[in-house]
Formats: structure tokens, sequence, C-alpha cells
């Protein structure tokens, strides 16, 4: 498994929520000091552990053991994800046609 990214993002992810380590612990149900220590590099969890923390964050196992070259474009799905992950089916609905909408109107703005 390439576990060389895996510290860095899932620290970039718990500090994107404003979690601390202490909470992404009680969520993803480890040990605090070993949150601390996957995001320094100095343990390497199990697949399940990943798996538990993935969830917690609302990312996907993919995103957090990728190499470091595809981070942007899986950061920005992994974002879209995270937003619609607790939402309706009529939400995301909503979402997706005020994204068209905006998308459309930036179209017809760079073509004029």
């Amino acid at each position: 498994m390439a576990f060389k990214y895996l510290g860095h993002r899932i620290r970039e992810e718990r500090t994107k929520y404003r979690l601390t380590q202490e909470q992404l612990a009680e969520i993803a149900e480890v040990n605090e000091s070993y949150i601390g220590q996957v995001e320094r590099g100095e343990k390497n969890p199990s697949l399940e552990t990943v798996v538990s923390l993935a969830k917690s964050l609302g990312v996907t196992v993919d995103y957090l053991l990728q190499e470091e070259v595809n981070v942007k474009p899986n950061s920005l799905i992994n974002e879209l994800i995270s937003i619609t992950k607790d939402k309706d089916s009529d939400e995301i609905r909503l979402m997706i046609n005020i994204c068209r909408m905006i998308s459309q109107y930036t179209n017809k703005i760079t073509k004029e």
C-alpha cells in the first residue's frame, strides 16, 4: 500500500473541517495519539482503519492513498462529495442545477 501521502491528507482533511485529533479519533474509533502518529508518518494504519478514517472525513479511501500528482482534481471531487454526503436527492439535484446555471452563465460571459 502507498502510505507516503496518507498522513498529510488526513491532517489536511481534518483541519479543513476544524477537527482536533481527539475529535477525529473519537469519530473513527481509534486512539488520539495514533492519529498523530499516522499524520506524522510514524505509523501505517490497517486497511480497516484507513476505511474508518476516510468515512469519518467524508473522503474516499483512494483519495487518502493516491499519488501526489493527482491531488488537485480529486480533492475538488472529494470536497463535492463531502458537501453532499448528508443531503437527500432533492437537495443534491438542486445543487447540480445551480452548478449548471453557473457554468452556463460563465460560458456565456467568456464568449462575449
